[in-house]
C-alpha cells in the first residue's frame, strides 16, 4: 500500500494551478484541503467521481477504474451523481475540503491531483502501465488486436507494482482472438496467479483458452480451481455457464 502524507505547504501553494470551478457544495477553491502538522493523525481522503451521463462520455469510467486500481488505503473512491459543471468533466470533488475538480480525464491528471493535493506520489511505472492498458483496450475495441497486444506488452514491461494481472488478462483475450491459443493460455495462467480476490476475468480467460485448444479437462480443472479460490466467482452466471458448457464438451469427447 502507498501511504498518504499530510498535505505540505508547498503542495498547498500549487492548488491554484489546478482547474477548479465553483460548486454549491464546495468551500472556496482558494483554501484547498486543510494543511495539518506533521504530528497530526495520518489524513484520509475521499475522491467523489461523477458518473453521470455527460461525464461518462468524457471518460470518467476509465479514470474511476484507475483510481480504484491504485488500492490506496488512505484514499476512498466514491461514485456519485451530477456535481454540476456538466461539459467540463470528468468532474470530481476531493474531501476533506470539498475541493471541486474538473477535466480530470486521464490517469496522469488523477496522479497530478493526488500528488498536488494529497502529497501522494503514484509510481511512474504504474502510471505508464495503466496508460498502455487503456490505450490497448481502445485499440482492441477498434479492432486492431495486434496493436493492442503490443501495448499490453509494453505495459507489462513497465513492471508496475500493481495491476499487471489486468495486462496479462487483456493480452490473453487479444491473443486468443488472434488465434494464438498457446500464448493466450500462458498469459491467462499468469493473470490468474497474480489476480486479487474479485478479479474473475483471468479465470474466464483460462477456461476459454484451454477449451480453444481442445483441452477440456485442463479447462475444467482451471474452472474448479478458480471456484475454490473465489466463492463469489462460483455464484456468477459466467461460472455456471462455463461449467455447463465444459460438462457437455467432456461428455462429447468421451463418445
Amino acid at each position: 500500500m502507498h501511504e498518504v502524507n499530510v498535505l505540505t505547504a508547498s503542495a498547498a501553494s500549487e492548488i491554484g494551478s489546478l482547474r477548479l470551478w465553483s460548486h454549491p457544495r464546495a468551500t472556496s477553491s482558494r483554501r484547498g484541503p486543510k494543511v495539518r502538522s506533521a504530528s497530526s493523525v495520518q489524513q484520509h481522503f475521499e475522491l467523489h467521481v461523477c458518473t453521470n451521463k455527460t461525464c461518462k462520455k468524457q471518460g470518467c469510467k476509465e479514470v474511476l477504474k484507475f483510481a480504484k486500481d491504485l488500492a490506496i488505503e488512505q484514499l476512498q473512491i466514491e461514485e456519485v451523481g451530477c456535481l454540476g459543471g456538466c461539459g467540463s468533466g470528468p468532474n470530481m470533488i476531493l474531501m476533506p475540503g470539498a475541493v471541486p475538480l474538473r477535466h480530470i480525464s486521464t490517469p496522469a491528471k488523477v496522479t497530478d491531483v493526488l500528488r498536488r493535493l494529497c502529497a501522494l506520489e503514484v509510481p511512474e511505472s504504474l502510471l505508464k502501465a495503466t496508460e498502455k492498458r487503456l490505450a490497448g483496450n481502445a485499440e482492441a475495441r477498434s479492432g486492431d488486436l495486434q496493436r493492442a497486444v503490443q501495448l499490453f506488452t509494453e505495459g507489462i514491461e513497465q513492471s508496475p507494482p500493481s495491476g499487471v494481472h489486468m495486462l496479462y488478462s487483456n493480452r490473453a483475450g487479444a491473443r486468443l482472438t488472434l488465434g494464438d491459443k498457446t500464448g493466450a493460455v500462458d498469459d491467462a495462467n499468469t493473470a490468474a496467479a497474480l489476480s486479487p480476490q474479485g478479479f474473475h476475468t483471468a479465470y474466464i480467460r483460462q477456461v476459454e483458452a484451454y477449451a480453444a485448444l481442445g483441452k477440456y479437462r485442463e479447462a475444467d480443472a482451471a474452472l474448479q480451481a478458480a471456484g475454490r479460490k473465489s466463492a463469489s466467482f462460483r455464484e456468477t452466471k459466467e461460472y455456471k455457464s462455463l461449467s455447463s458448457q465444459l460438462k457437455a464438451a467432456l461428455q462429447g469427447s468421451r463418445r
